[in-house]
Parts: C-alpha cells; sequence; structure tokens
C-alpha cells in the first residue's frame, strides 16, 4: 500500500506566506518598519524563536531588511520584487510556444506604433543603436537597447516598463541562439531591416521583417534542441 506521509507545514513557513501576502495587498508597504521581535511574536502568537526564523528567510529571500540597533524594514520597491516574483512563478507553467507568441505579439504591437507615433530622430536613434555583436553578453545587452528604443519610440508607458523590467524573462528563449557568431551577425540584419522598415514607415514591411525575426529564433531555438 502506496501511504504519503502527511505534510505538516512550520509555523515559520506560515508566518513567511502571511506576511508575503499582506506585502501584496498593501498591508505592507516598502519601506514600513515593522514591530519589535517581541511585539511582532505576540502579534501572531509564536514565539520568539519560530519569528526569528521566519524573518531569517524573508531576509534571505530579500522581501526584509534588518538594520542593527534600528529594526526590520520591508525592502524598497517591494512590489516590483513581488511582481517579479509572480512573473518567475508563470514562466515556470509557460509552454516555449507560449513565449515565442507573447513576444511576437507584443513586438509587432511596438512596431506598429513607432511607425505611428515616433519622430524621424528616434527612428534615427534606433538604427544608430545597431551592430554586431561578438559575444553573448553583447549581445543580449545590444537586444536590450534594440528592444528598449522601440518601447520608447512607441510613447507607450506600459512597452517601455514592461521592456525595461521584463526583458530578460521573455528574451529566455532567444539566449540559445546568442551563441554562434552566424547567426549573431543574421540577427543584426535582422534588427537593421525591421528598423529600415520603420524609417520608411512601412507597416506591413516592419511586420514582415519581425515575423521573419521570430521565424529565425524559432528555427535556432529548436536546433539547439535538437542537439
Amino acid at each position: 500500500m502506496d501511504i504519503r506521509p502527511i505534510r505538516t507545514d512550520r509555523l515559520s513557513d506560515k508566518i513567511v506566506n502571511q506576511m508575503i501576502m499582506m506585502m501584496r495587498e498593501g498591508h505592507l508597504k516598502s519601506g514600513d518598519k515593522l514591530p519589535n521581535e517581541g511585539l511582532l511574536a505576540e502579534q501572531f502568537g509564536v514565539s520568539r524563536g519560530i519569528l526569528r526564523e521566519a524573518l531569517t528567510q524573508l531576509q534571505a529571500q530579500g522581501y526584509i531588511r534588518r538594520k542593527p540597533k534600528d529594526g526590520t524594514y520591508i525592502q524598497d520597491d517591494i512590489q516590483s520584487m513581488l511582481m517579479n516574483d509572480s512573473v518567475n512563478e508563470l514562466l515556470k507553467k509557460t509552454t516555449y510556444s507560449d513565449l515565442l507568441d507573447f513576444r511576437e505579439t507584443l513586438e509587432l504591437k511596438m512596431v506598429e506604433k513607432v511607425i505611428e507615433r515616433a519622430s524621424d530622430e528616434e527612428i534615427e536613434d534606433i538604427i544608430e543603436g545597431l551592430g554586431v555583436a561578438d559575444n553573448e553578453e553583447v549581445q543580449h545587452d545590444m537586444d536590450h537597447y534594440f528592444h528598449y528604443k522601440l518601447a520608447q519610440a512607441s510613447k507607450n508607458i506600459f512597452f517601455m516598463n514592461f521592456i525595461d523590467t521584463y526583458y530578460d524573462l521573455i528574451s529566455e528563449i532567444a539566449v540559445k541562439s546568442n551563441r554562434d557568431q552566424v547567426r549573431r551577425n543574421q540577427i543584426a540584419e535582422e534588427h537593421l531591416a525591421i528598423a529600415q522598415a520603420i524609417s520608411k514607415r512601412d507597416k506591413d514591411a516592419a511586420k514582415n521583417a519581425v515575423l521573419h525575426h521570430m521565424k529565425m529564433v524559432d528555427k535556432t531555438v529548436i536546433g539547439e534542441k535538437g542537439k
């Protein structure tokens, strides 16, 4: 008979989860100072030892910071941290196909808005930032810069904030495609094709260039998986 042991969560884990929920709901905000350990332990109905264990976990995870002889504080910009955690959890459940679809939809809409809203100077700035990377790290930085400049030129604050904050997450599907210098040269050409179509204010050509770029990303990643 296959009997699995019943899981009993530690009290400290329950405190950690409750405090994170309080942060998500706004009851604990960035920079808030927590009550002293004695009072906090009393409020949770636990011993100081259990409370300290919970606070140590929260500190290790980056949610709080402790100042000697001062107290314990909620980390600055906690909402961005919590949102990153949520996106990370979502990505664990996301398939490669889902992520590719999302990137394609995002980039198609961005180039459309850039063509409609960007000045000639902003488009020229995008083109001037293009080039060929000689290693993976430089390629990643150039990719980020290219997509952020597109988002900036789209005049859409959500695009800008999303690319600035989450580009590392949504770009994971292309990481493997940056390893080969031949592919990095192709990426430079694909980005240039997108930028040139934008400079001509040609929506169809720009969207086709994006679709071709995403097709090549897909092809390269699938090729890597087959190795």
